[in-house]
Parts: C-alpha cells; sequence; structure tokens
C-alpha cells in the first residue's frame, strides 16, 4: 500500500473514531454516573432550604420507653393526627411517604378515623403508592400498590436509578410510562412533582442531594408537639421513616439514606429550582454532532504529533470542564462521550503523526548521521539551535578545510565510469571518517573534491576548531597513505591530493529553494581554502597548507614550514602560507 493511500485512511479512521462516542453515549452511562457520585462527593453538603421540612419516624419514636407511639406500625389514626398537628400551625402541604395499602390492621374504625381527621385539608394531604416487586418461582412479579383511601391525591413513591443502582432522579413521563404500562389507568404522577406543585416533563429530574442522613433537617416525631408554630408554617412536611429498622434503604452518593430522605432531597431541588436536568434527545444529538465537528476541525490543524497531543489534551479538559461547569449549573452532559470523542481521535492521529514522523527521524538521522559525527551530532539535537531547519543564513566563525585531487581530472578522463566512481568511493571512504572523528561537518563533494568545516553549527572555540581540523587533516593523509598503498598492491596509480584549511567569519545557513535546501556557507573565507589549496600544486612536497591566521591559533601545537607571503585571486593583500608539517610532539 502506497504511503499516499495509508495516510488517507489513516484521515478517514481517526474522524469516523468521532462517530464512536456518539454511538455509545448509552453503554457509557456508567462512566457518566460514576462522575457524577464524585461530583457530589467533592461538592459536599449543602444547606437545605426552609420550605421543606422531614418529619421522621425514628428509631427513638419507635421505643416504647422513649415515646408513646410504640413499635411500627401505628394505628393509622395516629398518623393522621401527626399529620392534623403541623396542618393546623400553617404546613401549606403534607406528604406520606408511608403506603397505606388495604384495609388497616386496627380495623374499620382506624382507617375511618385517619379520613376524618384529614378530611378537612383533603386537597393538601398526599398519599403513597409504590411499585413492589417480587421473585416467584424464577418469575419477576410488579405490583402497584395504591392507598385504601382513594379520596387524597395519590403520588408514586418511586425514583430511577442509575447504572449501579444508585438513586438519580424523580422519573419524567417517558419513563413513568414504562413503569406503569402493565397497570390500569389513571396512574399516579410522580411524589415529588406532587408535593413541589410541578408538572412533570418528558425526562427524568435529577436529585440535588443535600447531604448524608446525619446531615439532613429531621424532626423525629416524638418531638411534633414541642415545635413552634413557625416550624412547619407555609411548609411541606414529609412524613414518613427515617429508622434503618423499618427497611426503605436507598443508595445515594452521600451513602445508605431512608427513601424519605431521598424524597425530602427531591422536593427541595424541583421546589427551588435546584435539581438537574438532561437534554432532550434531539438537543442531546446536535451537542454530540456540533462538539465532533469541532474536535475534527481543531485536531486537524497540527502538523506534529506532539501539537496533536496537546489540542487532545486541551480538546479533552475543555469537555471535562464544560460537564463540571453544567453539572453545577443543574445540566447533566453526556461527559464521557464527550472527552472521549478528542480522545480516541486524537490518539489515532497523534499515533499516525508519531509514526510517520519517526520514519522521517529515521531517514533524516542516517542523511545527518553521514555528514557530522555521532557525538556532534548529539549535540546538535540536545541544543535549541534551528540551524537545520531556519531559511537563510547568519554570520559564524568556523574553520575551513578544503582538500583535491591532483591531476585526477585527466585521470578519470580516460576510466570506466563503475571504476572511477568505485575509486572515488573508496577515496571519500578514506578521508571522510577523519572529519566525522574530529566533529568535522562533512559540507559538500563536488567531483573529487570535499569541502568540510569545523565550528558549524555547533562552535567550541576558534583555537579547538583549528586544531580539529589540523587533526583531521593529517589524518586524512595518513588514510590516503594507506590507500595508495592498497592501489599499489592492485597495480592502479596512487593518488594525490591537496588541502588548504582557514579560520575566518562565513554565512552559515540553509541555501536553495523552497522544495530543496541545503546546509553550507559561504563568504572569503571559504575561497581562501580553496585557494589554499590550489596552492598545494605550486609546493608538491606540502600537501597541507594553513594559512596565517590558524597558525597564529595552534603555533605552540603544530609544526610548520613558513612558505611566505602570496598573492591570492579575489584577496586584497598577499596571504601568509605555511607548510603542515606535523603536530608538535609536545
Amino acid at each position: 500500500m502506497s504511503s499516499s493511500r495509508r495516510r488517507f485512511l489513516f484521515a478517514v479512521v481517526w474522524r469516523c473514531s468521532l462517530l464512536l462516542p456518539v454511538v455509545l453515549a448509552p453503554v457509557l452511562g456508567r462512566a457518566d454516573a460514576t462522575a457524577r457520585q464524585l461530583l457530589f462527593q467533592w461538592r459536599g453538603p449543602i444547606p437545605a432550604p426552609d420550605d421543606v421540612v422531614l418529619l421522621g419516624i425514628d428509631e427513638a419514636s419507635l421505643d416504647p420507653q422513649l415515646s408513646a407511639f410504640g413499635p411500627w406500625p401505628w394505628p393509622r389514626a395516629e398518623q393522621a393526627a401527626l399529620a392534623r398537628e403541623v396542618l393546623r400551625k400553617g404546613a401549606r402541604r403534607v406528604v406520606f411517604n408511608i403506603v397505606h395499602a388495604g384495609p388497616s390492621s386496627f380495623g374499620p374504625a382506624d382507617d375511618r378515623g385517619f379520613h376524618d381527621a384529614l378530611k378537612p385539608w383533603q386537597d393538601r394531604v398526599l398519599l403513597s403508592a409504590s411499585l413492589v416487586r417480587q421473585q416467584w418461582e424464577g418469575f419477576e412479579q410488579v405490583q402497584l400498590r395504591r392507598p385504601w383511601d382513594q379520596s387524597f391525591p395519590v403520588g408514586l413513591s418511586a425514583f430511577s436509578l442509575d447504572a449501579f443502582g444508585m438513586v438519580q432522579s424523580v422519573p419524567g413521563a417517558e419513563r413513568l410510562a414504562q413503569m406503569l404500562a402493565p397497570f390500569t389507568r389513571p396512574h399516579p404522577r410522580p411524589m415529588a412533582h406532587l408535593a413541589a406543585a410541578v408538572s412533570t416533563r418528558s425526562g427524568d429530574d435529577g436529585i440535588n442531594f443535600l447531604g448524608p442522613s446525619g446531615q439532613l433537617p429531621v424532626i423525629p416525631a416524638w418531638a411534633v408537639g414541642s415545635q413552634a408554630e413557625n416550624t412547619w408554617r407555609d411548609k411541606v412536611v414529609v412524613i414518613g421513616s427515617t429508622a434503618p429498622s423499618l427497611g426503605d434503604q436507598l443508595e445515594t452518593p452521600f451513602g445508605q439514606q431512608s427513601g424519605s430522605e431521598v424524597l425530602l432531597s427531591a422536593i427541595a431541588g424541583l421546589q427551588n429550582d435546584r435539581g438537574f436536568r438532561g437534554l432532550d434527545h434531539s438537543v442531546l444529538l446536535a451537542v454530540l454532532a456540533g462538539w465532533a465537528l469541532l474536535c475534527c476541525w481543531r485536531l486537524s490543524l497540527p502538523s506534529t504529533a506532539l501539537g496533536t497531543a496537546m489540542t487532545t489534551a486541551a480538546s479533552t479538559l475543555l469537555a471535562m470542564g464544560s460537564t463540571v461547569l453544567a453539572w453545577c449549573a443543574g445540566l447533566w452532559l453526556p461527559g464521557a462521550a464527550l472527552m472521549l470523542m478528542p480522545m480516541l481521535a486524537g490518539a489515532l492521529r497523534t499515533a499516525a503523526q508519531f509514526q510517520r514522523e519517526s520514519v522521517q527521524r529515521r531517514f533524516l538521522h542516517s542523511v545527518l548521521s553521514r555528514r557530522v559525527s555521532p557525538n556532534l551530532m548529539r549535540d546538535m539535537l540536545r541544543s535549541s539551535s534551528d540551524s537545520w531547519t531556519r531559511l537563510g543564513g547568519r554570520r559564524e566563525r568556523c574553520v575551513v578545510l578544503f582538500t583535491d585531487l591532483v591531476g585526477f581530472t585527466a585521470r578519470s578522463n580516460v576510466m570506466e565510469a563503475e571504476a572511477l566512481f568505485g575509486l572515488l568511493n573508496r577515496y571519500f571512504e578514506a578521508i571522510a571518517a577523519p572529519v566525522l572523528a574530529e566533529q568535522g561537518l562533512l559540507d559538500k563533494f563536488i567531483g573529487d573534491a570535499l569541502m568540510a568545516e569545523f565550528g558549524v553549527p555547533v562552535h567550541r572555540g576558534d583555537r579547538l576548531e583549528a586544531l580539529a581540523a589540523v587533526r583531521a587533516a593529517l589524518a586524512m593523509q595518513a588514510n590516503l597513505d594507506d590507500l595508495n598503498r592498497q592501489l599499489q598492491e592492485e597495480g592502479l596509480e596512487p593518488l594525490r591530493q591537496g588541502m588548504g584549511i582557514h579560520c575566518g567569519e562565513v554565512i552559515a545557513g540553509n541555501l536553495g529553494s523552497k522544495d530543496r535546501l541545503e546546509y553550507t556557507v559561504i563568504g572569503a573565507a571559504v575561497n581562501l581554502a580553496s585557494r589554499l589549496e590550489s596552492l598545494t600544486r605550486q609546493f608538491p612536497d606540502y600537501p597541507i597548507l594553513i594559512s596565517g591566521e590558524v597558525r597564529d591559533l595552534i603555533a605552540d601545537l603544530v609544526v610548520v614550514d613558513e612558505l611566505g607571503l602570496h598573492a591570492v585571486k579575489g584577496w586584497p593583500q598577499p596571504v601568509a602560507v605555511y607548510g603542515l608539517v606535523g603536530l608538535h610532539p609536545n
């Protein structure tokens, strides 16, 4: 498969991956449920509103030694007496979170006493119905238990659970229709909606839990008579069990709570518009589609794997932050799907870019390693220098070494092409290695000539670079002597080279077109090194000539013979030339 076809397939794959979280949005509900539980724990308890009160049947109210009520169940007339007490003191509404299914076990008089006691407030007393699920002989039976007295408004005391079985919301009209589909109409509305006097939406209403059980405002049943009148005035009073011994314990983000405590949080949120709401299906699809398009656009912009990874992280954090802020504002967003979109697509595109960049790096590494030494290459990669990628050039100081074969042009005219290239490759192999060993840069091969620099793009100081160039030149001459011995053994004519070395200012940088760049140096120093190499024809005993500038830098380190001043083409003044003999013994 061609690289262009492979890149096209990768582009299609990572863009299509943006749609996967949209398809998996329902499955990702477990992640969203976990996130919401963590957000509740991060937020902690909040103050309860003062317009709803829980009148709790707690353990103390069930203890005969502590109260006059005695063990459960209490006569319905006594429960009505509690409700009548708070209604007389101005309660706006009383909610019985106790299902009075079937006739009272205390007889018909008890039912009549309940009805008669609360008849004056018949429109302000709400009775509970409940859904009961039972397993019998491998089958699940669902019963809708309605209150015995049908003369009072009835609400369904039921909640929707998340994927972990934790209470999450008050069911909306759609979910309620599914729950009550097997039962005859009219169906009761959710108790929380009736108590808060709000309409039932199509979607669920998330419960804004007030806090753990110990921090909720609960007035025990045994203390009703001791409360001031303003305790109940214009408030919704929920009467229900809070004693763990009576069961009805539900899992919430703050641990186990009684159904009455959950109902308290639900009513408080609905009355004060502090609950949670999800998005309608059409709006949800629009949000997911818009976010997918935004991610597709943003992730397609970076040209490097690092840029894509940073964009992926930023997009994921944006989705996370938006989800948290929306939750704080009472809106449920599909945070898991929103975060998974850039994470999945970004990971795929980053991997594809990284793989392509790795191939390019390996190629560039192989090319670069043939021009500079491994140590110099490591220094260049560690540094922040942009010499290899910056267009144009800048002034630098370096040592330029120019070498050329003497009389090779005439020889090459009579050689076969294959033999000619084979000989040149052996020659360049012999003289290139010393340049790399001395941390030099192999600039270019021009026919049978070689140009090298010491000090670009990483400069170690003129003296050290000059010494490195001289050592490299001597090693190149020694390698040529070894090659000539091999050529003589093969019956071939030996080679002779000339070298010129000069230190000065050059302009180093990238030359070429936008399609092909070459890092090189230009300037008078380069020309002078080339002229010195040409002068070696006049001094056959000195194959390596250095300028006065190079000699002055390392005069104490080299042995040279002074060859006088020489006029050099393109140079305004005669140039002091020295023949390099070798390094100083010391």
